[in-house]
């Protein structure tokens, strides 16, 4: 029993040695000499630069895929940070990084982006006569609001020139369209758990925010605020989303 346990403690740590190098080869973004052309081409957006010829191959570009792993909250009607640990999500950025070449701290970004979020909490949301309802139902064990959106993420980037130690800072906001949210309402009756999901009519389209990333070289901190409400104006609650979380670009 010992062998065995030893002989699976040794397997796993290999296998952890072997997945932390072969992230770093794929989320390492390379950077080239200055005084060669690199033959590397670390994603298929390195030479991208819009739709004409591009004229700086040699440029450096960098952060335009990045993925955001988020914890999902709102403010407003409800207080923050009382809602559920699996209030999670995902946002997924193709951005394109327009540097000039003589300036390679500072750059402005933009580009198309998806959005994922589940807030998981004891509140349930209901169209009544035309307005959104919130409210706290005791015989709920919870519900889970659940949002996809499509928005245009622009944004000023700063960061330092040495690759090694390359610290960055973005700064910026977003602009897009919310068309779909749902929510899945789980209650207790009876020792027996239901489950009942319901599209929310009278949620507000139209989203917008700012945004920001503090990090060094791949990674960075993140944070979002939407200035739009999730639900309509003037049609009862109103919460707008707020996003923490980290981000990770893959070139």
């Amino acid at each position: 029993m010992a062998l065995g346990k030893i002989l699976r403690m040794f397997v796993m740590k290999k296998l952890i040695y072997f997945f932390l190098f072969i992230s770093s080869q794929l989320f390492a973004q390379i950077e080239p000499d200055s005084n060669a052309i690199s033959r590397n081409r670390p994603g298929f957006m390195w030479y991208m630069n819009g739709w004409r010829p591009i004229k700086d191959a040699e440029n450096r570009r960098y952060d335009r895929l990045i993925i955001d792993l988020t914890y999902n909250d709102w403010t407003g009607s409800l207080s923050p940070f009382q809602n559920r640990w699996n209030s999670i999500g995902v946002n997924v950025n193709c951005m394109f990084d327009a540097r000039a070449k003589k300036n390679q701290n500072f750059s402005f970004g933009w580009g198309f982006a998806y959005g994922f979020a589940q807030v998981a909490s004891m509140h349930t949301f209901s169209n009544v006569n035309g307005v959104q309802i919130g409210q706290i139902t005791a015989s709920a064990t919870y519900n889970t609001l659940r949002t996809h959106r499509f928005y245009i993420p622009l944004e000023l980037r700063f960061c330092t020139s040495k690759w090694q130690n390359k610290f960055k800072f973005h700064i910026g906001g977003f602009l897009g369209i919310q068309p779909i949210m749902n929510q899945t309402q789980i209650t207790k009756a009876d020792d027996y758990f239901q489950k009942f999901k319901t599209t929310l009519i009278y949620h507000n389209w139209l989203n917008y925010g700012v945004h920001a990333r503090v990090g060094l070289r791949n990674w960075a901190l993140f944070a979002s605020y939407q200035f739009s409400g999730i639900f309509e104006k003037n049609n009862g609650v109103q919460l707008h989303p707020l996003q923490f979380g980290l981000s990770i670009s893959l070139f």
